[in-house]
C-alpha cells in the first residue's frame, strides 16, 4: 500500500500548496485548505515518503507517530466537515470544536494506557491489539472518523454538482472502510472468526480508505482548478475591457484583488458611459456582452 499512501500524500500536499495564494485572499476557504494540509501531514506519518522510524524517533521512539497520525486524520476530516457545512443555516453539532476535542481525548487517553509502546512498528496496533486499551484506542479513533465522515456525507455540500458526487463517493468509501476496521479490530481483539477471515478484514481497510481520501482531495482540487479557469477568463475580459475604457475615456473605480470583481466594475462603468452617450462599436459591444455572460455564469455558481 506504500505507493497508494505516497500518491495520496503528494496529491494532497500539492493541492495544499496550490490553494495557498487563494486562501490568503479568501478566508472562507481556509477550513478546506487546512483539511488538505493536515491530511497531507497525516499521510506523511505513514512512512511512505519519510521512514516512520525517523519520524517516530524524533518523538522518542514510543510509537507516538501513530497517535499523531490519527489526530491529524481526525482533524482533517473534521475540518472538511466544517468547510462543507459553512453555508448551512446551522452546522451539525459535530462541527463544534468541543466535539472534536471530545473525540480526540476519547482515543488519546487509552493510547497513553497502552503498555509496551517502545520500538517503532508500522503494525503497532495489530501487534498489541490483545490489550483492552489498544482496542479501545483504535476502535474509538476509527468510529470517530466514521461518524465525522458520515455526518459530512449527510450534510456537506460543494458548489459544483460533479465535484459533490466525487466528494460523496470518497466519503462513502471512508465510512465503509472505517466500519470494516472497527469490525476487524474487534475480531482481532476477541479472537472472532477464523484467522483467514480476520486477515481479509484487515486487508480490506486500506484500498477503500485511501482511495476515498484521494477522491475527496480530487473533489476539492477540482474546485480550485475551476476557480483558476474562471480567474483566467476574467483576466482576459478585464484586459479587453480596460482597452475599451481607455479608448472611450471611461474612468472606473476598480476594487483591488479579485479579477471577477474588477471585471464587474469595468462592465458597470462602461455601461454607465453608454447611458451617458458613449457609443461602442459592434466588436466592443460583443466583448462587453461576453464579459457579462461570464460574470453571470460565475455569480450563478
Amino acid at each position: 500500500m506504500a505507493p497508494l499512501h505516497a500518491a495520496a500524500f503528494w496529491f494532497a500536499a500539492l493541492i495544499f500548496l496550490a490553494r495557498t495564494p487563494h486562501v490568503l485572499r479568501n478566508p472562507r476557504g481556509r477550513a478546506a485548505w487546512g483539511a488538505t494540509g493536515v491530511g497531507a501531514l497525516g499521510l506523511l506519518t505513514l512512512g511512505s515518503v519519510v521512514p516512520q522510524p525517523v519520524l517516530d524517533g524524533a518523538l522518542g521512539g514510543m510509537n507516538l507517530i501513530n497517535l499523531v497520525q490519527n489526530v491529524c486524520a481526525t482533524l482533517a476530516f473534521w475540518l472538511m466537515l466544517r468547510a462543507s457545512t459553512n453555508d448551512l443555516p446551522a452546522r451539525p453539532a459535530l462541527a463544534d470544536p468541543a466535539a472534536l476535542l471530545v473525540v480526540v481525548v476519547a482515543f488519546t487517553v487509552p493510547f497513553l494506557l497502552v503498555r509496551e509502546r517502545h520500538g517503532t512498528d508500522f503494525h503497532f496496533i495489530v501487534r498489541e491489539i490483545d490489550q483492552p486499551a489498544m482496542w479501545v484506542y483504535a476502535s474509538v479513533y476509527m468510529a470517530g472518523v466514521a461518524v465525522i465522515a458520515a455526518t459530512t456525507l449527510r450534510h456537506g455540500v460543494l458548489q459544483n454538482p460533479v465535484a459533490l458526487v466525487v466528494f460523496r463517493v470518497g466519503l462513502a468509501l471512508v465510512v465503509v472502510a472505517s466500519i470494516d476496521e472497527v469490525v476487524s479490530l474487534t475480531a482481532d481483539h476477541f479472537g472472532l472468526f477464523a484467522a483467514g477471515a480476520r486477515d481479509a478484514l484487515r486487508l480490506a481497510f486500506d484500498p477503500p480508505f485511501y482511495l476515498g481520501i484521494v477522491l475527496i482531495v480530487v473533489a476539492m482540487a477540482s474546485l480550485t482548478f475551476r476557480r483558476w479557469g474562471r480567474d483566467l477568463r476574467h483576466r482576459g475580459h478585464h484586459r479587453r475591457l480596460r482597452r475599451i475604457a481607455r479608448r472611450h475615456a471611461v474612468r472606473a473605480v476598480e476594487r483591488p484583488g479579485d479579477p471577477q470583481a474588477r471585471t464587474y466594475d469595468l462592465v458597470i462603468a462602461i455601461r454607465d458611459a453608454e447611458v451617458q452617450g458613449r457609443t461602442l462599436d459592434d466588436a466592443e459591444l460583443a466583448q462587453v456582452r461576453s464579459a457579462e455572460r461570464t460574470l453571470t455564469r460565475s455569480l450563478g455558481g
